[in-house]
């Protein structure tokens, strides 16, 4: 009989023991809660002086661990000799601690009497119990209508080689929380406060036609909520989007890029994406803060609504702009180079043959116009579906200096037929003398020859032998002042042909540009 007793009086102090320890931790659990919210809050400083700790340094605190901030330091009890602890000074030392209140005395009266700010309740209130994976709405059947809008603050690049446009903008976005909604008399007259995102629901919208990473915002930013339950979240972002250009009139294109916003994981059912409605009855892409860019100017914008899908349907906002590319700095480093090489081949016929520098002039200027090339074809994007009008005019002009060295070959052997010694056909004697030399020849259209006396009347055989010898020297004189004359009616005839290829294709690129055609733009449907 002594001995059940006396394991039982050996037992009885560790099941009090154990009692009292889960009372005081059951306890204090919500207002370990609470310290992890408002670790200002007044009991969760909370330490248990010095004088109260016993000789086995029995003690209670409440507090964050100061080498581990993530966890807290609830109860800690020290141990006698023994191995056990006294129940007595377990629940001596639970009574000095200030009152623990329970989860159901955690309000807002409570906070208050512990100087816990208007805004800082608020924050409780909305934050206490929200999930932000679940969409807020309290009936499962409810669509989210989150309203887009798009501010665009700067063309940051467009990439003609890769095909890729670079903005940065604010992507805006309104939605209705219907799990969050309070009463502003009873929080100070708060009627909007400023969270995280990573205490709220936001809408998981991304660019579609996006080439780097799906998550476009810079910075997550803040959400503004209204008492009235609307949010308010305006993310910057940086945004690389395909953009197919259309470099047939290159340098001067227009082109359309757009912007595929949506849902990635809610369909038309769960979240609908509308076009934003805003107050001064602005348009939802705007560019009030946009910093113009160097090489693009917009022309237009516009927002247009479009439904994706075949059996689950996913709406789209898509916004559009209309860009034009600034045409003085490729007018003053493409255009007038073009021209200047030009001139320069038509030179090569106003250079004298004597010189023996006009195919050495044609070959150089040919050689200009290939590296010239050469350098444009680097920024132009590798696509055969269309042919730069740039190139097609650089590839007519290098024809053309082409073209002028075979003519000013044709030139110098006309101005050295004479050297062969025979005379010039009768056509282009024709074309030379009756046709061309109307308009391109000299004064005098014909040499005549010199006057030579008969060798039948003079008997003495040396004077016969000169006026052979005269009379020969007279036709050399005759076929080379022929051929010179044949010769420089076609240079200048060539001189003026060249001109009117260079001007007309010139003129050409000009007229197929669409800012000088004056040809509207078409928005793809």
């Amino acid at each position: 009989m002594n001995r059940p007793v006396s394991m039982l009086s050996s037992i009885l102090p560790v099941l009090l023991y154990v009692v009292s320890q889960l009372w005081v931790v059951n306890d204090a659990l919500p207002y370990i809660q609470l310290c992890d919210q408002y670790p200002f809050y007044p009991p969760c400083r909370f330490q248990l002086s010095s004088e109260k700790r016993n000789e086995n340094r029995e003690f209670i605190r409440l507090r964050r661990n100061e080498f581990n901030p993530s966890t807290y330091d609830y109860i800690r009890f020290g141990k006698k000799s023994s191995g056990f602890q006294d129940s007595k000074k377990v629940s001596k030392i639970a009574v000095e601690l200030p009152h623990i209140p329970n989860r159901r005395e955690i309000s807002d009266d409570h906070l208050k009497q512990f100087g816990i700010s208007d805004e800082q309740r608020l924050f409780r209130r909305i934050t206490n119990n929200y999930d932000i994976s679940v969409r807020p709405v309290r009936n499962a059947s409810t669509v989210v209508n989150v309203y887009m809008g798009l501010t665009l603050t700067h063309i940051f690049n467009i990439d003609e080689r890769n095909q890729v446009l670079a903005l940065n903008v604010w992507v805006e976005q309104n939605w209705h929380d219907e799990r969050i909604q309070w009463d502003p008399t009873e929080f100070g007259n708060i009627s909007k406060l400023t969270l995280g995102t990573q205490y709220l629901w936001t809408p998981d919208i991304v660019l579609y036609n996006n080439t780097n990473d799906p998550h476009i915002y810079q910075i997550i930013g803040q959400i503004i909520r209204s008492y009235k339950l609307a949010a308010q979240w305006a993310p910057p972002a940086k945004v690389y989007s395909i953009c197919k250009l259309d470099v047939r009139f290159f340098p001067f294109d227009d082109q359309l890029c757009i912007l595929e916003f949506g849902s990635w994981i809610y369909d038309q059912s769960q979240l609908d994406v509308q076009i934003m409605e805003r107050f001064d009855g602005k348009d939802p892409f705007t560019r009030d803060s946009f910093m113009e860019n160097g090489e693009w100017e917009i022309v237009a914008n516009r927002t247009r609504k479009v439904l994706r899908g075949r059996q689950t349907i996913f709406p789209t906002i898509v916004f559009e702009l209309h860009l034009r590319r600034r045409v003085l700095f490729f007018i003053y480093n493409v255009i007038v180079p073009c021209v200047m090489l030009s001139v320069l081949t038509m030179m090569q016929f106003v250079l004298p043959c004597e010189s023996g520098e006009k195919i050495t002039l044609g070959l150089t200027v040919l050689l200009a116009y290939s590296v010239f090339s050469f350098n444009i074809a680097e920024n132009m994007p590798e696509t055969s579906e269309v042919i730069p009008l740039i190139a097609i005019y650089l590839m007519g002009i290098m024809g053309i200096s082409g073209l002028s060295v075979c003519l000013s070959v044709l030139v110098l052997n006309m101005r050295h037929g004479a050297a062969h010694n025979y005379r010039a056909p009768k056509w282009l004697h024709f074309i030379a003398y009756r046709i061309l030399g109307q308009f391109f020849g000299k004064s005098s259209s014909k040499t005549r020859r010199k006057p030579v006396e008969s060798i039948d009347d003079t008997k003495d055989i040396i004077s016969r032998i000169l006026m052979k010898r005269i009379e020969k020297d007279n036709e050399q004189e005759v076929l080379i002042e022929e051929w010179n004359y044949i010769s420089g009616v076609f240079d200048r005839f060539f001189f003026c042909c060249i001109f009117f290829l260079t001007g007309a294709a010139t003129l050409t690129l000009l007229l197929l540009a669409p800012r000088f055609s004056h040809r509207d733009f078409d928005w793809q449907v």
